[in-house]
């Protein structure tokens, strides 16, 4: 093994979950990767309109469902008053003029490649591979080194955690609401959360089978350790 080969080719990336509630967002790119950044940027709860002359079919499903739609090429003044934007683009020299009036009006900025991980050298933030469980979020990234790995990532985590993975964290959530309230001291609340956090396996087992009764006296015992 050459020694190059085991150090990182990218600097470190800090790891942030981003709310974009009600926030202005752009996408620049019609195409089926900037109508994939649009819609995930919709089920954030963001306020999302689309840059291009054109669009895909993905991306004329988002318009017709209220994402807004400029339909001429990119000019820095769709930048004003948006928090972030992204670059969504198959022309370089578009995505770069993205990314300098970007910096210009302080607009976070991602640039999006097809097929990529989210990792861009030159944006300010990566998105990346994601599962989501309801409440229950896993992201996988790669840095850019191995964007087929992280999309096998995800179908492994996709298939290891179903959607009964939703309803385990809301009940462990509630739980846990409960325990903070009956368990005034710290070390039997952290005693009991910590075995609440246990059974989650469990719990989700029998979220999925059905059985729901029995997750929630699963859960609940814990107050009674």
């Amino acid at each position: 093994m050459i020694e190059n080969e085991l150090q990182t080719s990218s600097p470190f990336l800090y790891p942030v979950a981003l709310s974009v509630l009600g926030r202005s967002c752009v996408v620049v790119g019609g195409g089926a990767v900037g109508a994939r950044k649009a819609s995930a940027l919709v089920d954030a709860g963001a306020s999302v309109f689309i840059v291009s002359p054109e669009l895909s079919a993905e991306a004329r499903e988002l318009v017709s469902l209220g994402v807004r739609h400029v339909a001429k090429p990119f000019e820095p003044a769709f930048l004003d008053g948006a928090f972030l934007v992204i670059a969504a683009t198959d022309v370089e020299t578009v995505n770069a003029a993205i990314a300098r009036a970007a910096r210009e009006r302080n607009v976070l900025c991602n640039l999006a490649a097809p097929g990529d991980d989210g990792h861009t050298a030159t944006g300010d933030f990566a998105t990346m591979a994601t599962v989501r469980r309801g409440d229950l979020i896993f992201a996988v990234t790669t840095g850019g080194a191995g964007p087929a790995l992280s999309a096998y990532l995800r179908r492994e985590l996709s298939a290891r955690y179903g959607a009964e993975w939703g309803d385990t964290v809301l009940l462990l959530g509630t739980v846990r609401d409960a325990a903070k309230a009956a368990l005034p001291g710290d070390a039997e609340r952290t005693a009991a959360l910590r075995s609440l956090a246990g059974k989650a396996e469990t719990i989700a087992a029998l979220i999925k089978s059905g059985d729901l009764n029995a997750a929630r006296q699963e859960a609940w015992a814990c107050l009674t350790l």
